[in-house]
């Protein structure tokens, strides 16, 4: 990213170990929903994998704001099993939970 930071020096920001970055860097590991904020503040926007279809839009959306799917699914007022299951595109998901989702994202 040319920002000349090292793992030390990002792990410190972010009040992690060096080894965490080194595993999140080497793709041995993802950070957890609450740290997506912290790291796209430190190193710019656009780092949470994104995906075009609505369950990746969700995901997407979900870590930018720091939220587990417990948390998302407490704010829409849905079981936690409703939120994985749209994250993962499983099955069709209803114009009313899409909406309830949205709302609970702040896109509504």
């Amino acid at each position: 990213m040319g920002l000349g930071l090292t793992q030390r020096t990002l792990a410190l920001r972010l009040g992690r170990s060096a080894k965490t970055v080194a595993t999140w860097e080497r793709d041995k590991a993802e950070p957890l929903a609450r740290q997506w904020p912290g790291l796209e503040a430190a190193l710019g926007p656009g780092l949470v994998p994104e995906r075009e279809d609505l369950a990746g839009r969700l995901r997407t959306a979900r870590l930018r704001l720091g939220l587990t799917q417990e948390a998302l699914a407490a704010r829409a007022g849905l079981d936690p099993r409703t939120v994985r299951t749209v994250e993962s595109a499983r099955r069709q998901t209803s114009r009313r939970t899409a909406e309830r989702l949205a709302c609970a994202l702040g896109a509504l």
